[in-house]
């Protein structure tokens, strides 16, 4: 069984050989630290850990709701401290220097003000511009009958990228203060998705995936009511849903941060049958969610970034039980619930890694 039949079988509570493999990126300043402890410089991640799932290297190259031609990067400011730049996609940051990702910058002011903005701001969002596909996608073309990976499409969102574009104050006010730009907005994103969607469809190439993409969510709820969620989000999940069901890709899924259990329901309700990353310090716990959902949802994400940077004894004690539970349901990839921090060390992951083998071997048909 090759990983292409194997993530598909794992998600869809099928049969594979043993569950599928895979796992969120990593910060740079991480790969760093895992070269200096005996990970091959240049190594490929998937191939040195036997990956059978990677939504960030084995997905189209379409930027389907960022700004063409991007703002670019520019430097406004810069001392010895921290520089405040713009980047690509308009917003202007602080950065301290002494604190490389995974740590946050200051958002100094958003691409979106006002509705004269957004007038300006749609002008690059254009679904025809040739800088949408990347050139890689000839090769996708070329190579597709042999292709043995799970090959998917990031589709866009709602919330996620207006919350971007005005911030999590402005846009929380503006549902209330201009609801119909509020509702011009996600349907310009809709349409965009739709039409980046016809134009990847359309050369013949088969999807495996589709992954919306969100972080609409903090520690304890989401940052949208479930009523308004259902009033402007669901409508627009329902027709690009209508077009992945169409094109017959078997599995949908959405990414967002924190805790989502208000949202579950009407992502469900829209058509999603996967969720990611499943955050556990938002008290995201795939066990419960399969107690209350049984095989209506995967997961892929659920393992704690932050006991993977404690030691062998409970790494295993911890996460053991979660690997137990789920493989044997199935529809489950274990994944970090987040990229990777740098305090994880080399010989914790490949110890974390040589369990989920360990676990996965244990329901292999």
């Amino acid at each position: 069984m090759n990983r292409r039949e194997r993530f598909i079988k794992t998600m869809t509570f099928d049969f594979p050989d043993r569950p599928a493999s895979g796992d969120y990126f990593y910060y740079e300043s991480t790969r760093k630290r895992w070269e200096n402890e005996g990970l091959p410089v240049d190594a490929d991640f998937n191939k040195f850990f036997n990956m059978d799932f990677d939504p960030f290297q084995w997905c189209i190259p379409v930027n389907v709701a960022g700004p063409v031609p991007d703002f670019g990067i520019t430097t406004l400011e810069e001392n010895e401290e921290f520089l405040i730049r713009q980047n690509p996609n308009g917003e202007i940051v602080k950065i301290l220097k002494d604190q490389p990702p995974p740590a946050m910058p200051q958002w100094v002011r958003y691409p979106l003000e006002s509705r004269k903005d957004w007038d300006e701001f749609k002008k690059r969002l254009n679904p025809d511009s040739e800088q949408r596909i990347g050139n890689t996608f000839l090769e996708l073309l070329k190579n597709e009958h042999n292709r043995d990976y799970p090959l998917g499409m990031w589709v866009g969102g709602t919330y996620g990228h207006l919350r971007n574009w005005w911030g999590v104050e402005n846009i929380s006010t503006l549902f209330y203060d201009d609801p119909a730009l509020i509702e011009e907005m996600l349907e310009y994103l809709t349409n965009l998705s739709l039409k980046m969607l016809d134009r990847v469809l359309s050369t013949g190439i088969k999807l495996d995936w589709v992954m919306f993409w969100e972080d609409m969510a903090y520690k304890t709820g989401p940052l949208i009511s479930p009523k308004m969620f259902k009033q402007y989000c669901s409508p627009y999940y329902k027709k690009i849903m209508e077009k992945v069901n169409a094109a017959n890709i078997p599995i949908a899924m959405v990414d967002s941060d924190g805790n989502i259990d208000e949202l579950i329901p009407l992502w469900l309700d829209a058509g999603i049958n996967i969720m990611h990353p499943l955050e556990v310090a938002a008290g995201m716990d795939v066990i419960k969610l399969r107690e209350t959902y049984g095989k209506k949802i995967g997961f892929f994400g659920g393992i704690d970034k932050r006991i993977l940077a404690t030691s062998k004894e409970i790494i295993r004690s911890e996460i053991s039980p979660i690997l137990e539970k789920c493989f044997e349901d199935g529809g489950f990839i274990p994944s970090c619930d987040h990229a990777i921090p740098p305090d994880v060390s080399f010989d914790n992951y490949r110890f974390y890694r040589d369990l989920v083998c360990e676990m996965s071997g244990k329901v292999a048909k």
